[in-house]
């Protein structure tokens, strides 16, 4: 049988160049992508928690960019920082004066505030599997911090949080100004810190009507309710939790205890297996767990495995 030795030149030569152009893509992307990384770099940036200036908990706070978002330097051009000091003056208000978020500083007095940009690029609507997945394995895994991201991305919901790391969504139709993002922060830091619990007087799927987690249903709104000080010792109050200062009296760290509860159902890693709740927290709504309501982020890299 005698090859066309045409056909088979021209067969070769689209191979070629159809290997050729893979190879040159992937050199594109891989230039692009380095470069996006290098211009990343900027004075006044961190890309990992900085020394702390207390042993006591607090709230970590994230620039978070996907793979190919445009930098708008939100965690370095003082922006970011001055609205999340005026939300904390809003929890201050809602506690009567009595208590706010203990933000992690730096030793310059600054906000510690880590810039992180995702390996991978995401159309937008994900869920928080892979970030807290992605966050942790990158260290921002303390079981004493709270780590919450201002992701400045579009995505069909205005912020997203469970126990340990929370975010809002930048470029959401739902913070479209100042105001939103101050009162969707404070909504979704609530959700990290544990609340609504189920014992939670009036609480209804994690959310509690006429408060700052009032939710799709309730609306928010700049009031704690029932959600603090509620004078039930059986059920976690907020005013307990470790992540506020001056610190009470009686205080709970909400990692270790939702750690806790999620791990007796095999949805999450305790940091300490040998903690002890039920004694404290005795409410007949904590007795059984809710395994489709109960998770926590703590370690979520070990359990992830879409690397």
């Amino acid at each position: 049988m005698l090859l066309d030795t045409k056909k088979t030149g021209k067969n070769i030569q689209n191979l070629y160049f159809k290997k050729m152009k893979k190879i040159i893509t992937f050199f594109i992307l891989f230039l692009f992508s380095s470069f996006s990384f290098a211009s990343d770099e900027k004075p006044g940036r961190f890309f990992e928690d900085q020394p702390d200036v207390t042993d006591e908990p607090q709230v970590h706070f994230i620039y978070l960019l996907n793979k190919d978002s445009e930098d708008r330097e939100w965690d370095i051009n003082g922006k970011m920082e001055k609205e999340l000091f005026e939300a904390n003056e809003k929890m201050l208000k809602m506690t009567k004066g009595n208590q706010k978020f203990r933000y992690d500083l730096r030793e310059d007095g600054k906000m510690d505030i880590s810039f992180v940009r995702f390996d991978k690029q995401y159309e937008g609507n994900y869920g928080m599997n892979y970030p807290d997945a992605y966050l942790t394995k990158l260290g921002f895994n303390n079981p004493n911090k709270l780590y919450f991201a201002w992701v400045d991305v579009g995505h069909r919901d205005g912020g997203q949080g469970s126990v340990h790391h929370g975010y809002i969504f930048l470029k959401s139709k739902y913070n479209p100004s100042k105001n939103k993002r101050i009162l969707i922060t404070l909504h979704e830091l609530m959700h990290v810190n544990g609340f609504a619990w189920p014992c939670t007087k009036g609480a209804k799927k994690s959310h509690k009507f006429g408060t700052i987690i009032g939710g799709p249903d309730g609306g928010d709104k700049y009031n704690l309710g029932s959600l603090y000080n509620h004078k039930d010792p059986t059920c976690p109050d907020f005013k307990d939790s470790v992540f506020l200062e001056p610190t009470s009296s009686t205080p709970f760290n909400p990692v270790y205890l939702k750690c806790a509860m999620a791990a007796e159902v095999g949805r999450g890693i305790s940091p300490d297996s040998n903690y002890e709740w039920r004694d404290r927290y005795s409410h007949k709504k904590l007795k059984k767990i809710k395994k489709k309501r109960t998770w926590c982020t703590y370690n979520r890299y070990k359990d992830f495995n879409n690397f």
